[in-house]
């Protein structure tokens, strides 16, 4: 009994050991997360940084043999990540900890919505549905990142990137249309006012299915809806500058599926003239005449003419120059690559 002592407590104390080894998340490190835009989007993010309130969904494989073209193992499934303000980082609902060896390749979707899913296999997932209200859409992000277990950075970077196009509309006048002349000791002062009344988009694909991997949308080309652009009871002057150059104004900003635009895609605006035409008698100064009237008119632009399609993570600036007396209104358009840009502001270009 006197020499069972010893042996005893050594086996107990190695024991506790392993045990301690095993089980003891202390001497594992904890895997956490920083997020960040790498441009600005809209609603849930407006620069390059993530809102601290705002979750993400996080799916990640484990490749224990370091090469993610093997057959992985699942390691987060659809896991919501928070930031921790306690402990200022991004942690995932449920703990994870740094496996010793291999490959990581963590997937990250936002916003956190049930049609918004990740997977192993394709990433990012989602069935996504733009509503016809520019205040109520979303942007529809997705981030990849891959890490080394035994070379991880201390927190995991993920850099969200657009799954939409942004379009962003403006509108002008073609020139200043007021205008007077003389005859005799008459003179006639022609004030007209540009007023734009609506704009819409016409043939607009709607609802589609995201994937990761591959990075497409798929969708229905047949199954087309409108968009309403702008819209004023009283209608918005379009004006020129005092060297009789037009004003550019912003309409608003969509945020909509990638698309080719063929078929009858289109924009079409509503506008009148509000004309003031007045004839005076320069030797008298007497009103000989003051009438006002309205002219309404109206025009359709088919995409097509003007741009093909509209490419994912892409920003769109398409100018509506409205015209009057024959005028025939136009659309230009200019393209920025948002994955290029840092800090835009939406509607700028």
């Amino acid at each position: 009994m006197e020499n069972r002592l010893p042996i005893i407590l050594i086996l107990g104390l190695a024991l506790a050991s392993c045990a301690r080894s095993i089980t003891d998340p202390v001497v594992q490190e904890r895997l956490v997360f920083s997020a960040v835009a790498s441009h600005s989007v809209k609603s849930i993010i407006t620069t390059t940084n993530y809102p601290l309130d705002e979750p993400f969904v996080v799916g990640a494989v484990h490749y224990p043999d370091g090469d993610d073209s093997s057959e992985g193992r699942p390691f987060m499934d659809k896991e919501p990540v928070r930031y921790d303000f306690d402990n200022m980082s991004w942690n995932s609902d449920n703990e994870f900890f740094w496996p010793a060896s291999g490959k990581i390749v963590f997937y990250a979707g936002s916003p956190i919505l049930p049609q918004v899913t990740v997977s192993p296999d394709r990433g990012v997932d989602a069935q996504w549905s733009i509503p016809d209200s520019a205040a109520t859409q979303t942007d529809l992000c997705f981030a990849r990142t891959v890490e080394e277990c035994d070379t991880h950075s201390a927190v995991v970077p993920m850099v969200f990137n657009h799954a939409l196009s942004q379009i962003c509309f403006k509108a002008r006048t073609l020139k200043g249309y007021s205008h007077s002349y003389t005859e005799g000791d008459l003179i006639q002062a022609n004030v007209i006012r540009v007023m734009l009344d609506s704009v819409k988009v016409r043939g607009i694909v709607s609802e589609g299915h995201f994937t990761q991997r591959p990075r497409e949308w798929s969708y229905d080309p047949s199954d087309t809806v409108s968009y309403t652009v702008f819209r004023s009871d009283e209608g918005l002057e379009l004006k020129v500058d005092r060297y009789d150059t037009p004003e550019v104004v912003k309409l608003c900003t969509l945020l909509l599926i990638p698309q080719y635009l063929g078929g009858n895609a289109c924009i079409q605006e509503w506008h009148h003239a509000e004309v003031r035409s007045s004839i005076t008698d320069a030797s008298t100064g007497e009103i000989v005449s003051d009438i006002n009237y309205t002219v309404p008119e109206t025009s359709v632009v088919y995409f097509h003419d003007i741009c093909e399609r509209w490419i994912m993570d892409f920003k769109y600036t398409l100018r509506l120059s409205v015209g009057l007396n024959g005028d025939k209104s136009t659309l230009a358009v200019a393209v920025t690559d948002w994955t290029e840009t840092k800090e835009i502001i939406l509607g700028d270009e």
